[in-house]
């Protein structure tokens, strides 16, 4: 029988819970205001006492409502910890060093150990740096970091496991799978998605142990006000907005596919397409919010993949489990055989993998001008949830166009076009910032090992990057051997003893110039740093260089890249940019203004990885 999938809360605690997430997201974004915590707490006090001492204004269900939602309120004002402060989840050492003692007796690859340890964990930490970043372009990192899929195939095979043990004592069943969830969530310090999952499992599984049925809305709201009271820093934040979006798209965009797409069909081919679909629809304006970015490849590497991993993970926990049992006088005789099923099906799952991903990712990236995409998915989102909700899906002309709308938005999307702006600027960092000009990538600055970037999606595609550190050069040399790019031009001002092996290597060297500094037909580029005694000599050259300008389209630009106490005197430069002698030809850009951060990047934790 089908259920309706109301938004709102069924219960009176779904309503409780829905006051501390409203009051837990005006906090977020009111906490810098003066005195709204103020404001805040006599709101709540007087909107308690309205409704607990005046006359009713509404029907008796609204008011036990309101006066749930107006406690709830008061209680995360006086209660809640919002200087909760958010911390990387670790994974305890010890749980890890078990982890590492129990792989080292298998016959497995040094890789295949990294990826158990990481499918356990939940930790993208745990896999090799090149490998993640695969992984990540093919749209299933989920599958390595702290996830509600590990959490749900845990308790899910103990219920599978328990059920068999105690037929006949099914409460039993339900206790043991909780107590041990609850377990491997202490094990792993609590991750959000963890955090969701098992309060999912747990309100669910109690529900059905007290023979009642949650609804989806009380399910979603009352686990979002658990994490907005207990674990306020994670809030909102992209592990979050990624672990809810999806379980909505489950609950309230998978039955309308499930209505148009083959509605006859109850196959577990029909029904994984729909869960992929929805998930990476409801993923798709968070993803590219946040960084800009998705892997369109990653919609059918998904679909073929996952069910693999709810076949390897029951696999690989059962292996864990015997090996950590296993007398020590045993271990040499029986542990190859123990990892054999582990052994074939990671080689399976990752001989997959390395064909999917070569065969396609669709990795994109694009500037902020993809907003467009973003509402279109959001409006998506709205119609498919409220068509099922009204019934308009039995209508024939709904049930062609929605999923045809659905399947040919992502393709679209792939091929979507790019507003041409010059220059683009397209990342930034600690110590570094990219600007990208025509088919030309400037890299300034220095780079760290520990932080990647890709080359943006430029109308032209980029054939040179021009930089000046020599940090840089490991990740010029990956660029240059993943893009298969012709040229590489290194700045170098400093005459390294390192010039000629980098000749040797494809690099070209230039130290006549500063990097930007050239004269192009198409533009010219200056990069000031704010260091008073080089005012007269750039006034000089912007002076020399417009001049030389070839032709009547050219354009100048000067980055000023001021440290952050010098800010308020590089957007002077703005402001003054006659009095300095600046003449209009030269388009002032300053860094920091560029990748100013929005409010909702700057209140919550965007490290998804």
């Amino acid at each position: 029988m089908r259920v309706k999938t109301k938004l709102l809360p069924n219960s009176t605690f779904g309503w409780f819970g829905l006051g501390i997430c409203i009051t837990g997201v005006s906090f977020r974004f009111g906490r810098e205001i003066p005195g709204f915590y103020l404001y805040l707490f006599c709101f709540s006090i007087l909107s308690v006492s309205i409704l607990f001492i005046f006359p009713p204004f509404f029907p008796k269900k609204w008011e036990t409502n309101l006066q749930s939602f107006m406690i709830a309120t008061l209680v995360f004002v006086l209660f809640a910890n919002t200087n909760h402060v958010s911390e990387k989840r670790q994974t305890r050492t010890w749980f890890r060093s078990l982890l590492v003692d129990t792989c080292k007796h298998s016959h497995l690859s040094p890789l295949e150990q990294r990826i158990v340890i990481g499918l356990v964990t939940g930790s993208t930490s745990e896999i090799p740096r090149d490998f993640k970043e695969i992984a990540k372009e093919s749209g299933i990192l989920h599958l390595f970091a702290a996830s509600g899929l590990h959490l749900g195939i845990f308790i899910g095979s103990l219920q599978f496991l328990g059920n068999l043990i105690f037929s006949k004592q099914r409460w039993i069943s339900i206790l043991l799978s909780l107590g041990f969830g609850w377990y491997y969530l202490y094990l792993l310090n609590f991750p959000v998605s963890f955090v969701r999952a098992y309060s999912f499992a747990f309100f669910t599984l109690v529900s059905s142990l007290l023979y009642r049925k949650i609804a989806v809305s009380d399910l979603l709201i009352i686990s979002s006000a658990a994490i907005t009271f207990f674990l306020f820093s994670d809030f909102l934040s992209i592990g979050f907005l990624l672990s809810f979006g999806a379980v909505f798209g489950i609950f309230y965009l998978k039955p309308s596919l499930d209505q148009m797409i083959f509605p006859h069909s109850k196959s577990l081919l029909k029904e994984n397409l729909t869960l992929t679909l929805v998930c990476s629809l409801c993923s798709f304006p968070i993803l590219v919010t946040y960084f800009h970015s998705f892997s369109y490849g990653g919609i059918w590497i998904n679909y073929l993949l996952v069910p693999l991993a709810g076949i390897l993970l029951p696999c690989i926990y059962i292996t864990l489990f015997l090996q950590t049992i296993l007398p020590v006088r045993l271990e040499v005789v029986l542990s190859d055989w123990i990892w054999t099923p582990v052994a074939y099906l990671l080689s399976l799952f990752l001989r997959i993998f390395q064909f999917l991903s070569e065969s396609g990712r669709g990795y994109r990236i694009w500037e902020k001008e993809s907003y467009l995409l973003v509402w279109f998915s959001l409006f998506l989102i709205l119609i498919l949830w409220f068509i099922y909700r009204w019934d308009f899906h039995k209508i024939k002309f709904f049930r062609w166009i929605l999923p045809s709308l659905l399947v040919s938005f992502f393709p679209l999307g792939y091929f979507f076009p790019k507003k041409e702006s010059l220059p683009v600027i397209f990342q930034k960092g600690k110590g570094y910032f990219t600007i990208a000009i025509e088919d030309r990538l400037f890299l300034y600055g220095t780079c760290s090992p520990y932080k990647r970037f890709e080359l943006p999606n430029t109308n032209k595609e980029i054939q040179t990057i021009l930089f000046e550190s020599e940090s840089c050069l490991q990740t010029v040399l990956r660029l240059k051997k993943k893009q298969n790019l012709p040229n590489i031009v290194w700045f170098d001002q400093n005459n390294s003893p390192f010039q000629k092996s980098m000749f040797m290597d494809g690099i070209q060297i230039q130290t006549s110039e500063r990097l930007g500094q050239e004269i192009k037909k198409e533009f010219s580029l200056f990069r000031f740093d704010g260091n008073p005694k080089g005012i007269p000599s750039l006034l000089r050259s912007l002076k020399e260089t417009e001049q030389k300008k070839i032709r009547e389209t050219w354009k100048g630009f000067l980055i000023l890249d001021f440290p952050l106490w010098k800010k308020k005197e590089a957007k002077e430069w703005i402001a003054y940019q006659k009095l300095l002698g600046i003449s209009n030809a030269w388009k002032i850009l300053i860094v920091e203004d560029q990748f100013e951060i929005p409010l909702l990047h700057d209140l919550t934790n965007p490290n998804l990885l």
